[in-house]
């Protein structure tokens, strides 16, 4: 017995013949006649009288309409309850250290004015951990700095940005620009190894056969930011990191002569994972509102 031979009862509950069931549901006659035979043969019971080319609810039939509207009838709320839930529900994604310290903010305050009816939730880690959380069904989907290659993932190229080279203001006095070799010299305060930020200034300094000797390794930016202000080196971060810092005159910006550091930013889910409505519409508004330069 299934939701379909309910539905085939119920039309010929309503219509009181078979012939007419039939046209309401396209259905051949006979086949309207043979679910409702199986039916029967299901509970062991006669559902319907047929008398005068009419049919009559038995007893029984009168009880298995009630049961069979109150099915029906739940199974369209629950139709009606779930693709709505596609369209709104709720939405997990992930964002990488930078972004999720810069624009994240701005990210989540644009979705709540673009998508009110949609709960969003978002996470903060750096791009290693995130691919784990993709793999875990932990995040429907991620903004990421570093994408191991994998046949797990669906990648896409979102976003990009340039990396500056920054230092106070008395550092390296007189001297407003580098060369790669000579930056690879100087007392570098970088992210940690595997970050996106530290992928991309070391294959920076490869390009130039140069390697980077970073005398402070972190995962925090703020860190970073800090020993820079204090004098301690030069930091390599995302523009959109150091430009306060900039302005206020707290760090000065440090030309590379024959180079530079971009990093690009990538949207990633699970091959598997199906997007709701809902999803599709929050990395809509993300593509939107990220915009910005094309890696």
């Amino acid at each position: 017995m299934t939701l379909r031979h309910l539905e085939i009862f119920s039309a010929v509950c309503a219509q009181e013949s078979f012939t007419r069931a039939a046209e309401q549901l396209n259905m051949a006659q006979p086949a309207v006649s043979l679910a409702i035979r199986e039916l029967e043969v299901f509970y062991n019971v006669r559902l319907f009288e047929r008398m005068n080319r009419r049919v009559y609810l038995t007893e029984a039939g009168r009880t298995l309409r009630q049961y069979a509207d109150t099915v029906l009838s739940q199974f369209q709320e629950s139709v009606e309850i779930l693709r709505e839930s596609g369209t709104q529900g709720a939405c997990r994604f992930g964002v990488h250290v930078t972004l999720g310290e810069t624009r994240l903010a701005g990210i989540l305050a644009h979705l709540a004015e673009a998508l009110p009816e949609i709960t969003v939730r978002a996470s903060i880690h750096n791009s290693r951990e995130t691919e784990r959380m993709i793999l875990q069904n932990e995040l429907d989907f991620a903004v990421v700095d570093n994408v191991t290659v994998s046949p797990h993932y669906l990648v896409e190229p979102l976003c990009g940005e340039e990396l500056a080279a920054v230092c106070a203001p008395g550092y390296l006095e007189g001297k407003n620009s580098l060369t790669l070799a000579e930056l690879a010299e100087e007392r570098l305060l970088l992210r940690e190894r595997g970050s996106g930020t530290r992928n991309s200034v070391d294959a920076g300094l490869q390009g130039a056969g140069a390697t980077a000797q970073p005398v402070v390794e972190s995962v925090s930016t703020a860190a970073l930011l800090a020993c820079a202000r204090a004098g301690l080196g030069i930091t390599l971060l995302p523009r959109s990191l150091v430009v306060t810092d900039l302005e206020r005159g707290d760090l000065r910006e440090l030309a590379v002569e024959d180079g530079g550091f971009h990093r690009s930013y990538f949207l990633v889910r699970h091959r598997s994972k199906y997007l709701t409505d809902g999803m599709k519409r929050v990395i809509r508004v993300l593509r939107e509102h990220l915009g910005g330069e094309q890696p």
